[in-house]
């Protein structure tokens, strides 16, 4: 089980990226949150300072514990791996299916994924849309002795949520390779885009808690619409 301070973190910070203190601006003050979780204050405090530390807020003393108010903007986060629905709430979110298939993992991939040749990997191709712009294109690679199951409905949906709800598995951290670069034929043709257009590129690779990868993606954004945030802290 996780400690109690990790899960107030995990708690608070889905409600900020929710927007549950977007009209007030900061967070209950310390004794209402002992109150609230029913933990002691160092508790509490180990908490907002692992939430400081991830740049979500900032205390002045004898004010309060404010938000940072450009975590609000909807951009991309590259703090956590929440996905779209908590970058962009009151968004409205498709995801289109192209492609999804098992495949074998050839050398090249088999080295990203730390696994053996040959091994069976979903490969899913989605096309990302937000409140009807196309927004991004992602290929991604799943490992089916860690994903055994995939299909086009969770596709469509949260394949994140699955994986933390339905398989009950831990997802870690991730790698991050954020670069630009041009437009493809096909991702260009999918996100309304011309080739050699402008494109700004993430590769992750994705671990669970005990360090295997599941996932590798290429995730290919429109450069009209995908803006990054990453909080920094001094």
């Amino acid at each position: 089980m996780s400690a109690k301070y990790k899960l107030i973190v995990d708690e608070i910070e889905r409600d900020i990226l929710d927007g549950k203190y977007n009209s007030i601006g900061k967070l209950p003050t310390e004794e209402e949150l002992v109150a609230t979780y029913g933990v002691s204050r160092t508790t509490v405090r180990k908490a907002i300072g692992i939430l400081s530390s991830k740049g979500y807020i900032y205390q002045v003393q004898g004010s309060g514990i404010f938000i940072r108010e450009s975590i609000l903007k909807g951009y991309i986060s590259l703090e956590t791996l929440k996905g779209f629905t908590r970058d962009f709430p009151n968004r409205e979110i498709e995801s289109k299916v192209i492609n999804i298939e098992v495949i074998q993992a050839d050398e090249k991939l088999a080295r990203k994924m730390k696994c053996d040749i040959g091994t069976n990997v979903y490969y899913v191709k989605r096309l990302r849309i937000i409140d009807g712009n196309t927004f991004s294109m992602e290929y991604s690679y799943y490992n089916k002795d860690i994903i055994p199951y995939l299909n086009e409905e969770i596709a469509k949906s949260s394949i994140y949520s699955y994986i933390l709800d339905d398989l009950k598995l831990n997802i870690g951290f991730a790698d991050k390779l954020i670069y630009a670069d041009k437009m493809d034929e096909e991702s260009a043709k999918y996100l309304g885009l011309a080739m050699d257009d402008p494109a700004l590129v993430i590769d992750n690779t994705v671990f669970l808690n005990n360090g295997n990868i599941f996932e590798v993606s290429k995730v290919i954004h429109n450069y009209k619409h995908a803006k990054l945030l990453k909080l920094a802290t001094f």
